[in-house]
C-alpha cells in the first residue's frame, strides 16, 4: 500500500480561514486550496471562542473544496505567542528540554504553567548549541485540540505562524542561501507580525497591533461605507472609490504607523546586534499587504527592497492568493 502523503494545512484567522492541501515530497506540491469567512466573533487573538461555529465552517469548506486528508496541521497566531533565540552550552539530547525550560523560567517564572513550549535546534557543536523556542498560551492550544476533537477531524500537527511563514518562504519563495536575510512582515487583519530569517533560519518574531482593520476604519470614516465594503475595496485596489494616491498614502501612514515603528525597531536591533550590514530585503505577506503603494512606501522609508510574497512553484490560478495562503501552506509542510 502507498502511504497517503497529503497534509491539509489550516490557518484560522479572525476574518478569514485559509486551507492548503499539500502533497509531500522532495518538491512539495500545492494540489488544492480554499479561503472562506471565519464565523464572526468565533476567534479572538488566536483563541477559538465558538467551537461549534468554527467546526461547521471547517467541515463545510473541506467538503466544498475537496480538501480531505488523513493528516491535518494548524498554524496558531496570537499576540500571546513568544519566540526566543536559544544559545546554550553543549548538552546531551535528553538535557536540552530541561535546560530550555529552566532558561525560560528565569525570565518568566509562571510560563511553564501558562504556556506550551517547543524548541528547534539549528546547530550543535561540542561546545554550544543554537536554536529557537516558541511558547504559546495553553488556553489557545487547548481550544484548538478541543475544536478538532469535537469536529471529528484528526489533528496531527500544531505550529506557530512565524515558523509556518518561514517554512513557506524557504520552500516556495526563496531557498535558503548563506548570507541571506529577510524581514517577513505578516500584515493580518488586527495584529501583524515581524519575523527575521537569517540563512533561512527564523531567529526573531514580534507581534504588533495593526493591520488591515486599521486602514479599513479610516476608509469607512472617509467614505461613510461599511467595514465589509471597505475591505472589499482594499482587496480590489480601491478602483471603485474616488480616492487619490495622496489620500491612500495618508491612510497608509496612519493605519500602519505601529507596524512601521516595529519594523524600524527590528531593523535597528538586527543591524546593531546581529548583522552590521542589516537586513537585505523585506517580504510582505497577509491580507493587508496588498494595499496600493505599500511596497513603494516601505522601501522608501527603510531604504530596503520590499516585495509582496510571490512564488513560481504554485499553480497559476492561485498565484494571486499566495501571500494570503502562506501560513496554511507552511503548516502543511512537514519538518519531521
Amino acid at each position: 500500500m502507498f502511504r497517503d502523503n497529503k497534509v491539509l494545512g489550516i490557518d484560522i484567522g479572525t476574518r478569514l480561514t485559509k486551507f492548503a492541501l499539500l502533497k509531500q515530497g522532495t518538491k512539495p506540491e500545492l494540489i488544492a486550496w480554499g479561503i472562506v469567512p471565519t464565523p464572526q466573533g468565533s476567534v479572538s487573538d488566536g483563541l477559538i471562542r465558538d467551537k461549534e461555529a468554527v467546526s461547521e465552517m471547517l467541515k463545510s469548506a473541506i467538503s466544498e473544496y475537496k480538501l480531505t486528508a488523513k493528516r491535518v496541521a494548524v498554524t496558531l497566531h496570537s499576540s500571546g505567542i513568544m519566540l526566543r533565540e536559544l544559545n546554550l552550552t553543549a548538552l546531551e539530547d535528553a538535557e536540552i528540554e530541561p535546560a530550555v525550560e529552566f532558561e525560560l523560567s528565569q525570565s518568566f517564572p509562571d510560563m511553564l504553567q501558562t504556556h506550551a513550549t517547543a524548541f528547534k535546534i539549528y546547530t550543535k557543536t561540542s561546545e554550544s548549541l543554537n536554536g529557537i523556542s516558541t511558547s504559546c498560551p495553553k488556553q489557545i492550544v487547548n481550544s484548538y485540540i478541543e475544536l478538532f476533537d469535537d469536529s471529528g477531524l484528526t489533528l496531527k500537527y500544531v505550529d506557530v505562524n512565524a515558523n509556518t511563514l518561514a517554512k513557506a518562504y524557504n520552500h516556495f519563495v526563496q531557498p535558503p542561501v548563506p548570507g541571506d536575510s529577510v524581514l517577513i512582515v505578516d500584515l493580518s487583519y488586527a495584529t501583524s507580525e515581524v519575523n527575521v530569517l537569517v540563512d533561512g533560519k527564523l531567529i526573531l518574531s514580534r507581534s504588533v497591533s495593526g493591520g488591515g482593520a486599521f486602514v479599513d476604519s479610516l476608509i469607512v470614516n472617509r467614505f461613510e461605507i461599511s467595514m465589509e465594503e471597505a475591505e472589499a475595496a482594499r482587496q480590489s485596489g480601491y478602483k471603485q472609490l474616488s480616492i487619490s494616491q495622496d489620500e491612500l498614502d495618508s491612510c497608509l501612514r496612519l493605519g500602519y504607523s505601529s507596524v512601521e515603528e516595529q519594523i524600524r525597531q527590528t531593523l535597528d536591533f538586527i543591524r546593531y546586534s546581529k548583522l552590521p550590514d542589516g537586513i537585505k530585503q523585506i517580504c510582505l505577506t497577509g491580507g493587508g499587504s496588498n494595499f496600493p503603494g505599500l511596497e513603494t512606501y516601505f522601501s522608501g522609508i527603510f531604504r530596503t527592497p520590499v516585495t509582496v510574497a510571490q512564488s513560481d512553484s504554485i499553480p497559476l490560478e492561485v498565484s494571486d492568493k499566495f501571500f494570503i495562503l502562506m501560513p496554511a501552506i507552511g503548516a502543511a509542510l512537514r519538518e519531521d
